[in-house]
């Protein structure tokens, strides 16, 4: 018996979806529907996410008027998830009202021709009311796109599992991407003290990293840095130190 194709494993145009990315598929109509629920609330303004970094979000109560941008983000994501929902024969309705016969229905869904296409419709939706709807502090750079043609910067956040391109609109899994990204700098390494380390990941990542942060990793053996003839200071490798940064962000 043949075992069918996973599109999304595969980068196939067509074919049912695979335990895990129905799985996925299941996780991510769960929280499109909080993520649209929440959306509105932004729409509305009444919910105000800090524009500064730092600090967290409060809620701000304010009668007029809309967001217009997070309503026009709304209805885009709205048509989104009415042509998902079309291509196992749901037609019409709002979104929190698909959404929620989607998900009764995910084997349908996870079977149907275009289970690939629809899967990273939703998977861009969600992560664009995710980024609509959080603070901009808690938000990280993954990589760059593989797209040898784009490369532009891939922002997102911390449990993102696929992200889509913005420029381009190539979808990857995120850990490819950061999978590349150290590839791409082995041989490369910062010299200095665990403070231009900790400066340097924060600013390629987005993640707030403290000197006392690498200066932890180096004391349990997760970095491996050469000392110097100058007290203090070290050559650290820049692959170990994303590692490093990811694996801490990935498990907060």
């Amino acid at each position: 018996m043949i075992t069918p194709r996973c599109p999304i494993c595969e980068g196939l145009p067509r074919g049912p979806l695979c335990k895990t990315h129905r799985q996925e598929l299941a996780k991510t109509l769960h929280e499109l529907r909080l993520g649209m629920r929440d959306l509105k609330r932004v729409e509305r303004r009444e919910i105000h996410y800090a524009s500064h970094s730092g600090g967290t979000s409060h809620p701000a109560f304010a009668p007029t008027p809309i967001d217009i941008s997070a309503a026009d983000l709304y209805d885009q994501v709205e048509d989104t998830i009415q042509d998902v929902a079309g291509d196992i024969g749901l037609w019409g309705g709002e979104a929190s009202q698909l959404l929620a016969k989607l998900a009764s229905r995910m084997g349908r869904l996870a079977d149907a021709p275009n289970s690939g296409r629809d899967y990273k419709q939703l998977t861009n939706a969600l992560h664009r009311v995710r980024m609509r709807t959080t603070p901009p502090q808690n938000r990280i750079i993954h990589g760059h796109c593989l797209n040898p043609e784009c490369g532009a910067q891939l922002v997102g956040l911390p449990d993102d599992t696929m992200v889509t391109c913005q420029e381009c609109g190539s979808t990857w899994a995120v850990a490819e991407v950061r999978r590349a990204r150290r590839e791409r700098m082995t041989g490369q390494y910062i010299t200095g003290k665990p403070k231009l380390a900790a400066q340097w990941i924060s600013q390629e990542t987005g993640i707030a990293i403290k000197r006392g942060d690498v200066s932890n990793w180096r004391s349990r053996g997760l970095l491996h840095p050469v000392e110097t003839d100058v007290s203090g200071v070290w050559q650290w490798a820049k692959p170990e130190l994303l590692a490093c940064a990811e694996h801490m962000r990935l498990s907060t």
